[in-house]
C-alpha cells in the first residue's frame, strides 16, 4: 500500500478531525498500532490528547477510523488501481511480467507493513470491513488476471490442463503467500528478493506448462 498524504490538511475544508486522522495513518505506517501514543498522534495534529479523544473516543475508535477512513477508501483504492495497471501490462514473456508484478507489489509494501497488517487484521474481525475490501479487489486483480490467463490460454501460451481460474487461484496463493512472509509473518529473516521473486516466477512458469521459452 502507498504512504499516507504528507502531513498537513486534506480537501478544501480542512477540518481537526482530518489533520488527526492523516497523522495517525501516517504514525501507524511507520512505526506501529502499539509503539504510537496518542501523544505523539496529537501532537503530529498540531492538537491536544484531549481534543483527539473529543474526535474518536478512544485509541481503538482511532484505529478503526484510519481504517474506515483513509485505507479503505484512499489507499486502497489507490494500489488496487496500480496493481490492475501492471496486470493488464502484460507483454509476451511471462516470467518477466511475473516478476515486475511481484517487485510492484513488493516495493509497495515496504512503504506502509504496518497499515497492511492493519487492514489485515481489522478485516478478520470485521465482516462488513472484509466484504468492501473485497468488493474493490475483485475488479482490481482477480478479473483482470482471469481474463488475462483465459487470454494465454486461448493463445496456447499457458496450459489449459487446469481451468483458467484454478490457476489464478494458485498463481495468487502463491504471490501471496512470499509477500505475507517477506513483510508481515518472517520480515527479520534473511531475505533475497530478487532471488526469490525469480524462483516464484519459474516455478510458476513450469508449472502452467505450454509458455513461451520452455
Amino acid at each position: 500500500m502507498h504512504s499516507p498524504p504528507p502531513a498537513g490538511r486534506r480537501g478544501p475544508v480542512p477540518t481537526k478531525h482530518i489533520d488527526i486522522l492523516w497523522a495517525a495513518a501516517r504514525l501507524f505506517a511507520a512505526r506501529g498500532v502499539a509503539q504510537t501514543s496518542t501523544r505523539e498522534i496529537a501532537a503530529a495534529a498540531n492538537t491536544t490528547e484531549r481534543t483527539l479523544f473529543k474526535h474518536f473516543g478512544t485509541k481503538d475508535g482511532l484505529v478503526q477510523a484510519v481504517i474506515q477512513e483513509a485505507v479503505l477508501p484512499h489507499l486502497a483504492p489507490t494500489s488496487l488501481e496500480a496493481l490492475r495497471q501492471v496486470i493488464e501490462s502484460h507483454g509476451d514473456d511471462f516470467a518477466t511480467w511475473h516478476m515486475a508484478l511481484l517487485k510492484s507489489r513488493a516495493d509497495s509494501l515496504s512503504h506502509a507493513p504496518e497499515l497492511t497488517r492493519l487492514l489485515l487484521v481489522e478485516m478478520l474481525r470485521d465482516e462488513d470491513l472484509l466484504r468492501r475490501f473485497a468488493d474493490q479487489w475483485r475488479p482490481a486483480v482477480w478479473e483482470p488476471l482471469l481474463q488475462l490467463f483465459k487470454r494465454l490460454q486461448q493463445e496456447g501460451k499457458m496450459s489449459e490442463t487446469f481451468p483458467a481460474d484454478s490457476l489464478v487461484r494458485m498463481f495468487l496463493s502463491l504471490n501471496l503467500g512470499y509477500l505475507l512472509s517477506r513483510f508481515l509473518l518472517a520480515p527479520d529473516l534473511e531475505w533475497s528478493d530478487r532471488k526469490e521473486q525469480e524462483a516464484i516466477a519459474r516455478f510458476f512458469f513450469e508449472a502452467a506448462g505450454d509458455l513461451p521459452g520452455r
